[in-house]
């Protein structure tokens, strides 16, 4: 008969496993292949604790040898690990305002192939948005013989994480929308619904270039605007998961178009790329239908006016940042979106919180543009399956 502390020693054995487990893969993404015994010294395991955490996830398919390296001495070569990638992927989601995107993410946060891009052509209903998009899904996972871990599934706006609802979207006007009840189980793997400035932030925790951060804001710009919030290396999501709603923050300057709060001079009215085209229509730039990347090919172009009006915007943009700086006095601000495709412009971002910050700090290094990449969104999805994957793997393969 089992001893009555039996049990809770084997829960606290079990828990030691997990934590080990887990640290070792994270320990790979982060600092690339090795051979066991370096992984033992990393992690300060017995050479034999490492030998059979590494057979488990070698056994799972989880790892994958290496050519041998030369011995360091007259012992055997040494054989470095690394994570099988191509063998376990996320799907990622993204709805924004145009169009749904949606890609694979291997283990290394890195896309798959193509992303895959569904125009809503003006419908917006949240059955159908969810609907396509699963039909797009199920066509990549029958493309790809890696096993797909889960599925994230992003917007900005308020996203209630633990339930998987939007409550709010302005842009989509979709209020208290109920994803996992939509999705129905069409999606595979684990689903993760989440706000897309939290899973930027996400992404750049992992993936990113600077992840020895502790605290820092990340801005996303474009026909939506969000903010996300870490600080201490943990996201912040604020009563009601209402932190980062920063696109109806007032500002100095005259609104470009009609706000949907009704107000005039909120950075979305002021700032967002449906108000910079907006205002590039007006005056004579671009015609009806083109977008802020057309406006910003003018720029790149040559183009005087062009240039003006998206450095105005970039201006725009410091003001906003100013106030968060004054507010929060983050490690860094990050910049993320359509202001980075005059990759110049951030110069007149860092050019308004020099003028108005009230405090001494290297805006070059405080205000940085995105180490992510243009599949960001769809990456970013993906990271929040990925992430659960890293803390504990095995709760998600079995």
């Amino acid at each position: 008969m089992r001893s009555p502390s039996a049990a809770p020693r084997a829960a606290a054995t079990l828990d030691v496993r997990r934590h080990n487990v887990a640290a070792l893969l994270r320990a790979l993404l982060r600092e690339g292949p090795a051979p066991r015994i370096d992984l033992a010294e990393r992690l300060s395991l017995s050479s034999g604790a490492t030998t059979r955490i590494t057979a488990e996830l070698t056994r799972a398919g989880l790892l994958e040898e290496l050519p041998a390296l030369p011995s360091r001495d007259a012992g055997r070569p040494r054989v470095p690990l690394d994570l099988a990638s191509a063998r376990f992927h996320a799907v990622g989601i993204h709805v924004g305002l145009r169009r749904t995107t949606i890609g694979l993410v291997d283990l290394r946060g890195r896309l798959v192939g193509e992303a895959v891009r569904i125009a809503h052509d003006g419908e917006l209903d949240p059955a159908v948005v969810v609907a396509e998009a699963a039909e797009r899904v199920a066509e990549l996972a029958a493309d790809t013989s890696a096993r797909i871990l889960g599925t994230g599934f992003t917007t900005v706006g308020r996203v209630d994480a633990a339930s998987g609802r939007i409550r709010e979207q302005d842009v989509l006007g979709w209020t208290d929308v109920d994803i996992p009840a939509l999705a129905a189980g069409r999606f595979p793997g684990l689903l993760v619904v989440e706000s897309t400035q939290r899973a930027l932030c996400r992404a750049e925790m992992w993936f990113g270039a600077d992840q020895g951060v502790q605290d820092f804001v990340h801005l996303f710009i474009g026909n939506v605007i969000g903010a996300g919030l870490v600080v201490g290396r943990e996201l912040y999501h604020g009563q009601g998961e209402g932190a980062g709603q920063i696109a109806h923050l007032p500002l100095s300057r005259p609104a470009q178009m009609p706000c949907e709060c009704g107000r005039g001079g909120c950075l979305m009215s002021v700032a967002g790329d449906r108000a910079v085209v907006a205002r590039a229509v007006r005056e004579g730039l671009l015609r009806e239908g083109q977008s802020v990347h057309d406006l910003a090919e003018l720029a790149r172009g040559g183009d005087a006016l062009a240039d003006y009006l998206l450095r105005d915007r970039a201006r725009a943009i410091g003001e906003a940042v100013v106030i968060v700086m004054d507010l929060l006095a983050p490690d860094q601000v990050i910049i993320f979106g359509t202001p980075l495709l005059v990759p110049d412009h951030i110069t007149e971002i860092r050019g308004e919180a020099r003028r108005w910050v009230r405090r001494e700090f290297d805006a070059d290094k405080v205000i940085k543009p995105s180490a992510l990449d243009d599949n960001a969104p769809v990456i970013s999805a993906a990271t929040c399956v990925l992430e659960r994957f890293y803390a504990d793997p095995f709760a998600l393969i079995g």
